[in-house]
């Protein structure tokens, strides 16, 4: 592929520094010499993410970086993508680095700091490589993968109009005058771990959170391998194309039959059983195209397509004439919490697994869009997580309070959503039930309270012992077991506390406040908030006022 008019070569910038990073993006002067970039990554795990969506023709990544450095990067980069030209960037004591670089057919490298007449001498360098490649394999299956990715992603209609004559001059196979059509594959995880119960309701037990599915990131890579002598069999003509993690776009020509959802149905459940994984297919399918000058509507037509699946229960193949209007209203948060609060307070399971299938079946019946959805799921997880606050106060803490809006925002469907909340509910259940056995932890609780309560008398732990009617020594156990701290360790931070609180008022002396918490001798008060606060009472009053 020579370059013409707007065709340039790819590049992906990689580079833990953001300075570095920042200062090739715009100051190489990249479009005059040929090059565009397509993306940038802090680290090689990230890059070998953005690989798949970006199709790079050039990676320049520096070697040392955390993660993954750039020469295992490199390593996987080439398994990836062979075609791809890697150029190292490291600095002057690191010549072992560039050694090992260059074993795994680095196209070269650049000292750091960089040298902006050696880095494009060397970027012309590889671009002629590509262009001697490219032209050597024209009409190469990944070739066309490339010039069709540059298609449906490029949004300058002129450099798209370029993209396309290049598609016409190497689309072997395809013909010209044929309609064809697209397929936009995505592979998620099962909701709800794949199964439900006998009366239709899901099942809260298995990978009921996306987060923990089978569904990796080499799913499309795997599938493409499946599907790609599969369809050279069966189709006039065809292209797989992964256009990110876990996606597919199919490109293709075909008998009339083969443009039917049963076709591409039977197909979908076919890659699932040769995938063998616990995973979810769903298939946009657009109407028939003709003319390659529609190439990025039908992709679009059927990544709208694909996203039709918000609204159903698992994968399926999904064609235009399936699409509906969606409704922007109050999906009913309110309502739904005041059901759900109520229903775990009396430890009714089946009572809160209803409600969510309910008021999750309503708005798909409503057809409510993502964003309201996302809005009534979250406000409806904080005022349970309110309420049942004093649950989120104790062990369960870290298992229960997450960042709900980044969980929520990468799901693919309502019913990934009602897993979740689903999952969130039976762990409050399962907390809330614990809570109310544990008569230890309600032992533990009355101990706290009355320390708070008497921090600034002399109390002993005989004294706690009577009011709760347990000998001094269990109530030590129980009190260290449930909240981790010693009962003379809880009742010193609680003086200490209110001890600085009451230092903010300067018309009280030091003795004051030493008696008003609990110590008569102020001599000892002021060593022990020493040790608490890093400074005695009156440096930490001028420290503070």
């Amino acid at each position: 592929m020579t370059k013409a008019g707007a065709d340039m070569y790819s590049v992906l910038l990689v580079d833990d520094e953001s300075i570095e990073l920042e200062t090739m993006e715009h100051y190489v002067p990249w479009e005059q010499a040929g090059f565009r970039i397509a993306g940038t990554a802090r680290n090689g795990k990230e890059a070998l993410g953005k690989m798949k969506e970006l199709k790079p023709d050039i990676i320049v990544t520096d070697v040392r970086m955390p993660i993954m450095d750039g020469l295992e990067f490199g390593r996987r980069a080439k398994q990836a993508d062979k075609s791809v030209k890697i150029i190292y960037l490291s600095g002057h004591n690191e010549f072992q680095y560039i050694k090992s670089a260059l074993q795994i057919e680095a196209a070269g490298y650049v000292l750091k700091p960089i040298d902006m007449e050696e880095l494009l001498a060397l970027l012309y360098k590889v671009k002629k490589k590509c262009e001697d490649e490219q032209l050597a394999s024209a009409g190469g299956g990944w070739l066309l993968e490339k010039l069709l990715l540059r298609i449906v992603r490029e949004p300058n209609p002129e450099r798209q109009l370029e993209w396309i004559r290049q598609w016409e001059m190497r689309a072997d196979g395809f013909s010209a005058g044929q309609p064809y059509s697209a397929a936009y594959w995505t592979f998620e995880p099962p909701a709800f771990g794949g199964r439900q119960e006998a009366g239709g309701m899901p099942s809260a037990s298995g990978p009921g959170s996306v987060s923990g599915s089978s569904s990796g990131s080499d799913i499309a890579a795997r599938a493409a391998e499946l599907l790609r002598p599969i369809l050279a069999q069966r189709l006039d003509a065809q292209v797989v194309l992964e256009t990110g993690i876990n996606t597919l776009f199919i490109l293709f020509q075909g008998k009339t039959q083969q443009t039917d959802s049963a076709y591409w149905e039977l197909l979908r459940e076919e890659l699932l059983a040769e995938l063998g994984q616990a995973v979810e297919a769903t298939v946009g399918l657009s109407g028939p195209y003709r003319g390659y000058r529609l190439l990025k509507e039908a992709f679009e037509d059927s990544q709208r397509c694909n996203e039709e699946k918000w609204y159903r229960q698992t994968g399926a193949v999904i064609v235009p004439g399936m699409l509906k209007e969606t409704s922007v209203s109050d999906p009913g948060a309110e309502p739904a919490s005041a059901g759900l609060i109520s229903a775990i307070q009396s430890h009714d399971t089946e009572r809160a697994e209803h409600l969510l299938a309910d008021w999750f079946s309503g708005l798909r019946n409503r057809r409510m869009e993502r964003r309201s959805v996302l809005r009534g799921v979250i406000q409806l997880l904080t005022t349970l997580e309110q309420h049942f606050a004093s649950l989120l106060a104790g062990p369960e803490r870290g298992h229960l309070l997450a960042d709900h809006w980044r969980e929520l925002s990468s799901m693919p469907s309502l019913a990934h959503y009602h897993a979740y909340t689903l999952r969130f509910c039976m762990e409050l259940l399962r907390a809330a039930g614990d809570r109310e056995q544990d008569r230890n932890q309600t032992v533990a609780s009355q101990i706290a309270k009355l320390l708070d309560e008497k921090y600034h008398l002399p109390v002993t732990v005989e004294d706690i012992a009577k009011e709760v009617y347990l000998s001094p020594n269990y109530v030590r156990t129980i009190f260290k077991e449930k909240t981790g701290e010693t009962i003379l360790d809880y009742l010193t931070r609680i003086r200490m506390n209110h001890a600085s609180e009451l230092l903010r008022d300067r018309s009280l002396k030091v003795r004051e406040i030493a008696h008003r918490v609990g110590y008569e001798n102020v001599s000892y008060f002021c060593s022990v908030f020493q040790k608490h606060k890093g400074s005695t009472p009156n440096e930490y009053r001028k420290l503070h006022l």
